[in-house]
């Protein structure tokens, strides 16, 4: 078993990372966690979130809102893995937003370590809580509830909140776009396929290839992942998205979600829709255009 012991020594740890001991970074900070989570509950955002987000569980004995906010900060810390959220507690800024009686996480004077007190939202535990839920509860809430349920989710109901929140720019940029996104060759992998694809990481018809272009490609196992993105300044984020076999046609499914975006929406928050060839389709882009 290996034991970590994380102390807080800010000096000591800036003369390790001018050495240049370190394995990696985080790019968000704990009072840039904090700040966020502040925002997010001051504006009702999260609430207003929790109130149309999937859940396969009759009697929520954890709020949606938490599952939500604690899955947000495992992203902002750039985590898969749900057994990291304990640490992520610990180093991250989410419990400093939390009201008093929720959540306390104090630097204790005399040992330097950081102190949690956690009051959680059931009375089902006997010993001091380090987190208000644990890790299994937020496993559970997103494992039992489909993926296609999720994406449903976000591309309804998520965007509508966003929308009326004026998240969309007025200059109304989006870009329809088109990836393959390659994965283990496992089968486990629901829905995925093997294709062949060359050294750009283009698809390619294996049999049509000289046996030097042969040489230069390679087999994969992979999703198409087809998205509408909004431009906000120099970012972009989500507007909508579809996961798909590697091997389906992107057009259709694109502009499926331009039309699920406009419905929830409204007409003018897409003022300049850009796209590349692969979307090209004379009797759709009219519908844009005209409709």
């Amino acid at each position: 078993m290996n034991l970590s012991f994380i102390e807080y020594e800010p000096q000591k740890v800036l003369e390790a990372f001018r050495r240049g001991e370190f394995d990696g970074l985080e790019v968000i900070g704990q009072a840039d966690e904090r700040d966020f989570f502040h925002r997010c509950f001051r504006e009702k955002m999260l609430t207003r979130l929790a109130e149309s987000m999937p859940s396969a569980r009759k009697k929520q004995e954890v709020p949606r809102w938490f599952i939500l906010a604690a899955n947000m900060s495992l992203k902002l810390h750039q985590e898969n893995s749900f057994l990291a959220f304990e640490r992520v507690v610990r180093c991250g800024g989410l419990l400093s937003a939390l009201a008093p009686e929720l959540a306390r996480k104090h630097l204790d004077e005399k040992t330097r370590a950081w102190m949690l007190q956690c009051q959680g939202f059931n009375d089902k535990n006997s010993y001091d809580r380090a987190t208000p839920c644990d890790q299994d509860t937020l496993r559970k809430a997103l494992k039992d509830v489909s993926a296609q349920r999720w994406l449903e989710w976000f591309n309804g109901p998520v965007q509508e909140v966003f929308h009326s929140y004026g998240f969309f720019d007025p200059e109304g940029i989006f870009v329809g776009d088109g990836s393959y996104v390659f994965v283990p060759d496992n089968p486990a992998y629901e829905g995925s396929v093997v294709m062949w694809f060359d050294e750009h990481n283009h698809p390619v018809d294996y049999e049509q290839l000289s046996p030097q272009q042969r040489q230069q490609a390679h087999r994969e196992r992979c999703y198409k992942w087809i998205s509408l993105l909004h431009l906000r300044g120099r970012a972009h984020v989500y507007a909508g998205a579809v996961l798909l076999p590697g091997n389906a046609h992107e057009v259709g499914p694109l502009f499926q979600l331009v039309e699920k975006f406009v419905g929830k929406v409204g007409k003018g928050v897409i003022k300049w829709l850009l796209l590349d060839r692969a979307f090209i389709d004379g009797e759709r882009i009219s519908r844009c255009k005209e409709q």
